[in-house]
């Protein structure tokens, strides 16, 4: 049974007030809530929406906040803060939601909160926003243009479109600036509409972004002229969920004479979804185990053909689909995390093959965490050379998560 509008309100504040006071992350926020709660669906999408687009358009809604309140966002209570948050981006984005309902829900939340004596200022903040700003929903205002990207498995592509036409399901063919040689990507408005079909349950169907595609179809390009009807091996060693070497294995595995696959992550956790992964998606010549990228081991030296780096980062690359992300940046953080990768690089050169490649990537955007440990590499490692370089600016491709792909190869 579905929860009422009112308990909806709650719920979106529940979690936002965990995302910007208890550093949790939004998808988990919303996870936790739903796990403890039944919601309809159409209710389960007003709280998604709602409370991402308070993410999503923080800035904007805070310069509103602090337009009309004598106290400003870094001195108003925490209760009030999210509760204005909240019917601002109703007010302003949510077309469907009546001014006087925002106004109201807004009202109440204050209204059993311990700072219920200022549910007036609320209301009155509100009310002069929408006398002011001459708000009303008269106007349709633009729903988000994300993406839901997938890739076909197993040559399936006729089953795979045939299904999404016979369920009426709209989907388009990637058309950004990027370029496939082997890979064919597509989109759908809504992740459930790939989800729910038969081909997905067959594992005819990857999802994964069109940046990473695009890294997948470079490595795949170079393991074809460097290494074709060869034996090789592949080692991915910050893998999880394996979207990556998955991929990278349905693009190769025909051109390759022998093939090892070895897929690493830090955690029991993160092998479970590499492993849940390849049995949807029928691939069985691959190994997962439990080891820290970090961590040298010496008898790895010198015995991949090819070793990926997708390490971890900050992110930013992937902001559109994860706003909260932008809340928990730091350059203290990135900075941390530039050892890690740097650490993870001067590990993982040793297990590269001569005349072999060592992939290094991120789904970020700055250049502490791109060019510059890069450039750092082979400022120190003579005996590679870079490959192939691209960078994807969060702007630069609308259609693609910004992303850093290069490909190195170890020379004598």
């Amino acid at each position: 049974m579905s929860n009422t509008k009112k308990n909806i309100r709650q719920i979106s504040f529940n979690i936002l007030f965990c995302v910007f006071y208890d550093n949790k992350l939004l998808n988990n926020a919303i996870n936790d809530e739903f796990n403890i709660n039944e919601f309809a669906e159409e209710d389960k999408a007003f709280i998604k929406r709602e409370c991402t687009g308070v993410i999503e358009k923080l800035d904007d809604i805070d310069t509103v906040i602090n337009k009309y309140s004598k106290i400003k966002t870094a001195k108003l209570d925490n209760d009030v803060l999210v509760v204005l948050r909240l019917a601002i981006y109703e007010l302003y984005y949510m077309d469907k939601v009546p001014i006087f309902a925002s106004i109201n829900e807004a009202v109440n939340l204050i209204k059993k909160s311990k700072n219920k004596a200022l549910s007036g200022y609320v209301n009155a903040i509100l009310r002069n926003i929408v006398r002011k700003e001459k708000i009303n929903k008269d106007n349709e205002i633009p729903k988000s243009d994300k993406k839901c990207y997938f890739k076909v498995f197993h040559n399936k592509d006729i089953d795979v479109l045939n299904e999404l036409n016979e369920k009426k399901i709209s989907f388009a063919k990637y058309n950004g600036s990027l370029d496939f040689k082997y890979a064919k990507v597509y989109y759908v408005n809504k992740y459930k509409d790939v989800i729910d079909t038969n081909c997905f349950d067959a594992g005819d169907i990857i999802i994964e972004d069109a940046s990473s595609v695009h890294l997948v179809d470079r490595l795949a390009i170079y393991i074809k002229e460097c290494f074709k009807n060869k034996d090789i091996s592949i080692l991915d060693t910050c893998s999880s969920p394996g979207g990556k070497i998955l991929s990278l294995i349905d693009l190769i595995r025909n051109d390759i004479s022998g093939l090892y696959v070895e897929a690493r992550d830090v955690s029991e956790a993160k092998i479970l979804k590499i492993k849940e992964n390849a049995k949807r998606l029928n691939i069985t010549n691959i190994v997962s185990r439990v080891k820290d990228a970090m961590n040298y081991d010496e008898k790895d030296k010198h015995k991949y053909d090819i070793v990926i780096c997708d390490v971890p980062c900050t992110g930013l690359g992937v902001v559109n689909k994860k706003p909260d992300i932008k809340l928990n940046y730091s350059d203290k953080k990135r900075d941390e995390l530039v050892k890690i990768q740097q650490k993870i690089l001067d590990v993982s050169k040793e297990y590269v093959k001569t005349n072999g490649l060592l992939s290094y990537s991120t789904c970020t955007t700055t250049n502490e965490e791109n060019e510059n440990n890069v450039s750092c590499f082979l400022d120190n490692n003579i005996n590679f050379k870079k490959m192939y370089e691209k960078r994807i600016n969060v702007d630069d491709d609308s259609l693609a998560d910004g992303f850093y792909m290069c490909i190195m190869q170890k020379i004598n």
